[in-house]
């Protein structure tokens, strides 16, 4: 089986990976990124040689306006399985105002013709299923195409090159300097003077997480501990600003660690004590037209919870001990970490569940290290994305079964847990 996906985001790490393992000869399967706009012209011949060949297509996200739509058509009226993958940000019918994307798919800023979210819906449903790291990303959609559930996974190669920083030794800070004997460019650490002896708390995220702090607790549990703990610091990685004027009260407790590579990732991660990941649990409605649901009223997930459980996975395959709020995105990880009670009506409660969890790991903080990096071996060989290709695969193939028996009008009970029936293809005009 060839497998062809037609952007970077969550296909890179399962494409390498993929390529990874046919290489070292433990799979027959093979991968290859292909970039819109170019793979959509299916008249033009090296788009047919290419995606000819493949028997999965991956759309990823993006599948909102008419010439991907007719690609899909194509593809999969010619046999391929087609597939639209959602990745565990991309609840785009609700996304909250602290999102930079929520002006273009709530305000439609982008002066779509259609409303995007609308747009969604109808690419969705030209293709054969829906693949998401998030349960219920699948369930919000799942009137609309079948879902199946991808898990991200991290790369084994990257988080086998690194441990854990022993408890109480200098802090490293990562960072990119030009090669002075060429144009390249290296990836440099260098130990932060004066940070021996600090217990360190580290996060890393993209823009999208202001309210996983404001909404979470967490930022007046560290009020408290930094108090009671001198030596306690706060490892913030990433570009988000915006929530300096929460950060900026607690002066230099607070460790700015800018974005590094993909790779360099764990790199970062191992200079952590304890990773934490806070989220914000107010309910958000799916707003996808399902049957009953009145739009912007009600829900029962947050948006929070349509996040996959990456950082999760990323703390445990770097060997460090970790926090996050209990909910739908860590349920599946609740036994490897420690799940912080949410307590959705009361943020005082919020707040004293966040303090006393994270006291209790700071004041046993030499032995969850010490059985986070146990763990570790059994994490790479078991969590990683190499050692998950044939659980991968065999979703797809999972997929392609469920479209034969569409086809022939067949039930086949258990090959997916959704009750939307998938569509068949309009084969468009040349």
């Amino acid at each position: 089986m060839e497998l062809f996906e037609v952007s970077e985001w969550r296909c890179h790490i399962p494409s390498n990976s993929i390529n990874f393992e046919h290489e070292a000869g433990r799979t027959p399967h093979t991968s290859q990124l292909i970039y819109l706009p170019t793979a959509l012209d299916f008249n033009h011949p090296k788009v047919q040689q290419i995606l000819g060949a493949a028997d999965i297509l991956i759309f990823q996200r993006n599948c909102i306006t008419s010439d991907v739509w007719q690609s899909m058509d194509y593809w999969r009226a010619l046999g391929k399985i087609v597939t639209v993958d959602l990745q565990s940000d991309d609840h785009y019918s609700a996304l909250p105002p602290s999102n930079p994307a929520h002006a273009y798919w709530i305000l439609n800023k982008g002066n779509m013709p259609q409303d995007p979210v609308d747009a969604l819906a109808e690419g969705l449903r030209h293709a054969d299923a829906l693949t998401s790291p998030s349960k219920i990303l699948l369930q919000d959609w799942e009137h609309i195409v079948p879902g199946f559930h991808i898990p991200n996974w991290p790369r084994r190669a990257w988080y086998e090159q690194c441990n854990p920083k022993p408890l109480g030794e200098r802090d490293i800070a990562f960072g990119y300097e030009k090669d002075p004997n060429n144009d390249n460019v290296l990836f440099q650490g260098r130990f932060r003077e004066g940070s021996e002896g600090q217990i360190i708390i580290g996060w890393g995220g993209s823009i999208s997480h202001v309210d996983s702090w404001v909404y979470s607790g967490a930022i007046e549990a560290l009020d408290t501990l930094f108090e009671k703990y001198p030596n306690l610091r706060l490892k913030w990685c990433g570009y988000e600003n915006r929530l300096d004027y929460l950060l900026s009260r607690w002066g230099d407790k607070v460790i700015r660690q800018l974005g590094v590579k993909p790779e360099h990732w764990p790199f970062v991660v191992s200079t952590f004590d304890i990773g934490v990941a806070p989220l914000d649990m107010r309910p958000v409605p799916s707003n996808t037209g399902k049957d009953g649901e009145i739009k912007w009223d009600g829900g029962k997930y947050s948006y929070d919870e349509r996040r996959s459980w990456l950082k999760g996975v990323e703390y445990m395959a770097a060997g460090i001990p970790w926090l996050a709020t209990r909910s739908a995105t860590y349920e599946g990880l609740a036994h490897h970490g420690t799940m912080v009670e949410n307590s959705m009506d009361n943020h005082a409660q919020r707040v004293d569940n966040w303090t006393r969890a994270l006291d209790t790991a700071i004041q046993n903080i030499e032995a969850r290290k010490k059985l986070a990096l146990e763990k570790k071996k059994w994490v790479l060989k078991r969590m990683t994305m190499e050692g998950r290709v044939q659980e991968y695969v065999e979703t797809f193939e999972r997929i392609g079964n469920l479209k034969r028996a569409n086809q022939q009008k067949a039930i086949l009970p258990g090959v997916t847990w959704n009750k939307a029936q998938v569509p068949q293809p309009v084969l468009p005009n040349a």
